[in-house]
C-alpha cells in the first residue's frame, strides 16, 4: 500500500522502510554516532518524514527545525543542540548557508541526501542501532522563542512509546480497526 505521497513521488510502506534504513546507514557512514544530533530544515515532505525514522534508527537524535524561524534563531538552535549535521530542503539553500556562516555544522542538501541514501545498497543490511536505554533521547524539540531564545525540550524513547500507547487507548484503536 502507498505510505507516502509527496508531489509526484510515491512510496509504499516497504519502500519507506527501506529508505529510512538506508538513511540510518548513510548517517553512520558519515560518522554520526549514538546520541549525536542531526538537524533537519524542511517542510512536511518525505525528507522530514524519513528523518523521523532514519535518524533514531542510526542511534542519533533528531532536531527538527521550524522553517518559519529566522536564520539567527535556527543557528542558535543548531549551536545550542550541538547538531553536527544540517540536512535541508532545496528551498532553504540561502538560509542554510547563512546558518553555516554563523555556526560549525556540516550542510547536506536534499539532493546530497538522495545521493547518500542511494549509495547505501538496498540489498545490504544497514546498521540500525537498537535503543539500549528507553530514557535516551529521541529528539529535541524547540519552542519558537516568543518570550526569549528558543528552548529545547528533550523527548525520550519512553515518552514516545507511552504517547503511542495513550493514543491507541484514547482512540479505542483495536486490532480490527488497523485492518479497515
Amino acid at each position: 500500500k502507498i505510505a507516502v505521497i509527496d508531489g509526484a513521488q510515491r512510496w509504499t510502506y516497504a519502500e519507506l522502510h527501506a529508505r529510512c534504513m538506508r538513511f540510518a546507514g548513510a548517517l553512520r557512514t558519515m560518522g554520526i554516532q549514538n546520541g549525536e544530533r542531526v538537524a533537519v530544515l524542511a517542510p512536511n515532505t518525505h525528507l522530514l518524514l524519513e528523518a523521523h525514522y532514519g535518524i533514531p534508527m542510526a542511534g542519533a537524535v533528531l532536531v527538527a527545525l521550524n522553517m518559519r524561524l529566522t536564520a539567527d534563531d535556527l543557528a542558535y538552535i543548531i549551536e545550542h543542540s550541538d547538531a553536527r549535521v544540517l540536512i535541508y530542503g532545496r528551498e532553504f539553500e540561502a538560509t542554510a548557508k547563512t546558518i553555516a556562516g554563523k555556526v560549525a555544522v556540516k550542510l547536506v542538501t536534499e539532493d546530497e541526501y538522495e545521493a547518500l541514501i542511494a549509495d547505501v545498497s538496498s540489498n545490504a543490511t544497514p546498521h540500525v542501532e537498537p535503543v539500549a536505554d528507553e530514557k535516551s533521547l529521541l529528539s529535541i524539540n524547540y519552542t519558537s522563542g516568543t518570550t526569549g531564545k528558543p528552548k529545547g525540550v528533550m523527548y525520550h524513547h519512553r515518552g514516545a512509546y507511552l504517547q503511542a500507547l495513550a493514543m491507541a487507548t484514547h482512540t479505542r484503536m483495536s486490532e480490527a480497526s488497523v485492518y479497515l
